[in-house]
């Protein structure tokens, strides 16, 4: 029976490693570390606010490999920022100026400060 336990444990371990392949095997390790972090700056045309690392789309499996086609052919980070953006505009950029701009939450904050001064005003003005 224990023997039986080892062959399984052992047949598994050797078909793991067997059949596990390197993705990106063409790149080398510095590469796949840039492929990894701009993957992970740029957000997946398909979902709401993942990036294309932690997205399953296929889109997003596309634009990794072409991410890792354009590291093999010596482009730079900021080339394929450029590119992305260029082809899908300045939201596929996870740190793009426009994620800078002021957040969207913050206007009915400022319009109920604006409200509330002028009415603030009108009373003062009103009671004087």
């Amino acid at each position: 029976m224990m023997s039986l336990k080892i062959f399984f444990s052992l047949s598994i371990l050797i078909s793991c490693l067997i059949s596990s392949e390197q993705l990106y095997e063409n790149l080398s390790s510095n590469q796949i570390e840039r492929l990894n972090y701009l993957s992970d700056n740029i957000r997946c045309p398909k979902c709401s606010y993942g990036n294309i690392s932690s997205s399953n789309a296929p889109i997003s499996k596309d634009l990794k490999n072409e991410i890792a086609l354009l590291i093999e052919q010596g482009f730079t980070n900021e080339e394929i920022f450029q590119k992305m953006q260029d082809r899908y505009g300045s939201y596929i950029l996870l740190n793009s100026i426009e994620d800078e701009k002021m957040p969207i939450y913050l206007i009915p904050l400022i319009a109920l400060i604006i409200s509330i001064f002028a009415v603030t005003t009108y009373t003062i003005k009103k009671s004087k």
